[in-house]
């Protein structure tokens, strides 16, 4: 029920969104029942579930590594790679996922990377106004850009018990205006995060090409 109206959703079309008639080295999909004295079968979307050699469990959504060969048949028995698999092999986006964190000290520090992020963008209407042209990343690994709710990053500091006494600049090196003049008094975030990606996509790539 909950999913009744996805359709008039506009797709993605993301490159982990695999069409039917497409080949590709990686797909995702997800665990189906049955015999599992030889592996798995999953789901990938295409004629015919493909089988993986690990035993996993009914449900449960995997990453399949395709390869090249085009044979379906249980003959051919694949293998469940992790997520980050056709981002690395491939340099191609593979969707996103999503964490859970209590507060904003907690967005910051537990970070699901062993060295942390190396450069971080709190994004506010108080913020510095820098033309999307003019501004200068350094070069970075993991880039954090902060959106806040309706009151703001300030708010999420003020309540943040970790970040007693701390202003927005003292937690944030990078503290911007993206949505100059804007106009009207508030903008959503869902609003913000579009605009503010295509302003950060020139200073990005302009960061990558300099590493």
């Amino acid at each position: 029920r909950t999913l009744n109206m996805w359709g008039l959703l506009p797709p993605l079309d993301a490159p982990h969104h695999v069409r039917k008639h497409e080949w590709s080295e990686f797909r995702e999909g997800v665990t189906l029942g049955g015999d599992r004295s030889k592996g798995t079968l999953v789901d990938v979307g295409l004629s015919q579930n493909v089988l993986v050699e690990q035993i996993v469990e009914q449900g449960k959504r995997v990453t399949v590594a395709m390869g090249t060969n085009r044979d379906l048949t249980p003959a051919c028995v694949r293998k469940v790679v992790p997520q980050s698999s056709p981002s690395e092999e491939m340099g191609s986006y593979w969707g996103y996922k999503v964490r859970y964190a209590s507060n904003l000290s907690g967005v910051i520090n537990d970070s699901p990377y062993k060295e942390g992020y190396d450069h971080i963008i709190g994004t506010s209407e108080h913020g510095e106004t820098i033309i999307s042209s003019e501004l200068i990343l350094p070069s970075f690994r993991h880039l954090l850009i902060a959106f806040g709710g309706l009151a703001g990053l300030e708010e999420s500091i003020e309540e943040d018990p970790n970040l007693n006494g701390k202003g927005a600049n003292d937690v944030f090196p990078c503290y911007l205006n993206t949505c100059p003049n804007q106009g009207s008094r508030t903008i959503r975030t869902e609003e913000a995060l579009l605009i503010s990606l295509q302003y950060f996509q020139d200073p990005i790539r302009r960061a990558g090409m300099a590493s």
